[in-house]
């Protein structure tokens, strides 16, 4: 039987509304991520603070240089550093010795830096370390040309606020920002929830946690565990995605960027 105009009409508007509501417009967003990432292999923080990520089922990213991961005192072991995937991290090279800048290092030490982690790393837990982070966040295009070579990412010291775009963030200079001690617990956790709300990939750095902070790099004991809290009840609202690096550059496309002269 033929369709009449009125319900031809009424039709065409049921549909029209439920693509519309089947459909994501380009005003809406994804939930953004917050990912925590360490630079830190002594064996007082594996102790003492990376329980408080596990205890909350808190994903990372450890980055560490390799050379210190003797077992000797005070230094992380092989066996804490395997340990690390059970508990939703993952371990990212941060150099062998970091004791170079690499854009000053000869074209050998700059491959020592670069290539012993990836071996070490890979014999020792099997799983092959994708990501690096520039010690002292020191790189240059020379330098990035061979962490190419080894590593599907690049991981910046500091910079836009830990602050990457989804459609912006190119793989190889992925900014992260130290989490500062001179912020409030809430200042933090409002930076957390408007990545997620705004639809962005923060990432953050832990380097000490301490009971009283007394440089840029250490952060207090109670501010550590509120930034965790709050991050661990924003997850649990569904206002962020935590992730490891590893994770979230499955998500964030990679849109390689157009350097300007002389800066990195």
């Amino acid at each position: 039987m033929a369709m009449g105009p009125a319900r031809r009409i009424g039709w065409a508007l049921a549909l029209t509304l439920a693509m519309t509501l089947a459909t994501p417009t380009a005003a809406e967003r994804q939930v953004g991520i917050v990912t925590f990432t360490v630079d830190n292999v002594t064996e007082q923080f594996f102790d003492t603070s990376m329980h408080e990520f596990f205890r909350r089922d808190i994903p990372g990213t450890l980055f560490g240089q390799t050379q210190p991961i003797t077992g000797s005192p005070g230094d992380m072991t092989w066996d804490d550093v395997r340990s690390l995937a059970a508990q939703g991290w993952e371990f990212g090279a941060h150099g062998y010795t970091h004791a170079y800048p690499l854009t000053q290092a000869s074209d050998e030490v700059l491959e020592m830096e670069l290539g012993v982690p990836v071996a070490q790393v890979y014999r020792r837990t099997g799983i092959y370390p994708s990501n690096f982070a520039s010690p002292n966040g020191d790189f240059d295009e020379r330098v990035l040309d061979r962490v190419r070579f080894y590593y599907d990412a690049h991981f910046r010291g500091w910079g836009n606020e830990g602050i990457n775009l989804f459609d912006q963030t190119d793989h190889f200079r992925v900014h992260r920002e130290q989490v500062a001690n001179t912020k409030t617990v809430a200042e933090i956790c409002a930076e957390m929830e408007r990545a997620g709300r705004e639809g962005y990939w923060l990432v953050y750095i832990w380097h000490r946690v301490v009971e009283v902070p007394s440089y840029e790099y250490e952060n207090s004991v109670a501010q550590f565990r509120g930034v965790l809290d709050c991050a661990d009840r924003l997850r649990d609202d569904g206002v962020i995605r935590l992730m490891t690096a590893r994770d979230a550059l499955q998500v964030v496309p990679h849109t390689p960027a157009v350097p300007k002269r002389g800066a990195p």
